[in-house]
């Protein structure tokens, strides 16, 4: 990606004023109307810059979730990186197959024409990202909007400020303001963000602020991604193998301090697997 093609545009890394974020999103809109037309090497271009960009910034990523929340280094590899670096590889590989047009049957009216379906960019999406995993869960979004041709405004977790501040810093080293931007602030912020007309809100956390989104949502027709937090039983019945499920279940709660939306919460069993020792 040419950065002559971009006029310059101050990154939003401590910009949380309305007229700052309404200036930063009029950007963002005009560009994602310019880009409609982009071809296949234009978005993998963005996505390789992406790519590079955590590349070089894994070190201070691994150090900053230490800060955050004392994650260790393992456990931001295999939770934060890997997922990352699989899916943009993912979307590298398949991203011609999704921008082709695909043949479909003709109806009854247009039986003397060819039918297809064309995937089109949604436009300019907003990413309201959580602390529990503030790189993947800001990241991966980032790359998906981005893969489908959209421009971009990432807000992530206020509660992982050390994060926040270096994928603030590679974003905006890495692409240009234009196409995507990261703004960090606290639910005020997140606020003002939802009374702007994105196309598309993509948002990770708890039930109760999804519906605060999805009502935000509503009033400019924006359509919604909501990922929500909520129970995951566990169901055990006697064919399982009890020390190897035990392992399991441990190791799936305690995964990343527990702060997993799919971490097992209870233990369901079948009351004749109950032992009762003593009175």
């Amino acid at each position: 990606v040419s950065q002559s093609r971009y006029s310059p545009i101050t990154p939003l890394s401590a910009m949380s004023t309305s007229t700052n974020l309404e200036a930063a999103f009029h950007a963002l809109r005009l560009q994602s109307i310019r880009q409609r037309g982009d071809t296949l090497q234009e978005r993998l271009q963005r996505l390789r810059l992406l790519h590079r960009a955590v590349q070089k910034t894994e070190a201070e990523l691994i150090e900053a979730m230490q800060a955050d929340f004392q994650k260790p280094a393992t456990e931001v590899v295999l939770t934060e990186l890997v997922p990352f670096y699989t899916e943009i590889k993912h979307q590298q590989r398949h991203l011609k197959k999704w921008m082709r047009p695909r043949r479909v049957a003709s109806s009854l009216t247009t039986l003397a024409g060819r039918s297809t379906i064309q995937s089109e960019p949604r436009g300019t999406c907003l990413i309201l990202a959580p602390w529990n995993y503030p790189f993947n869960l800001s990241v991966i979004p980032l790359a998906t909007a981005l893969a489908a041709g959209n421009t971009v405004m990432l807000k992530p977790s206020e509660l992982a400020p050390h994060t926040s501040s270096v994928i603030a810093r590679m974003v905006a080293s890495s692409l240009p303001a234009e196409i995507a931007t990261v703004v960090e602030g606290d639910a005020d912020t997140a606020r003002a963000l939802l009374n702007l007309p994105f196309d598309h809100i993509f948002f990770t956390g708890s039930t109760r602020v999804g519906k605060l989104v999805m009502e935000a949502a509503s009033r400019h027709l924006s359509s919604v991604t909501l990922e929500l937090g909520g129970k995951s039983p566990v169901f055990v019945d006697e064919s399982a193998n009890l020390p190897d499920t035990a392992r399991k279940l441990v190791w799936g709660k305690w995964l990343n301090a527990g702060q997993t939306c799919i971490a097992p919460d209870y233990v369901l069993i079948n009351k004749r697997m109950i032992i009762v020792t003593g009175k």
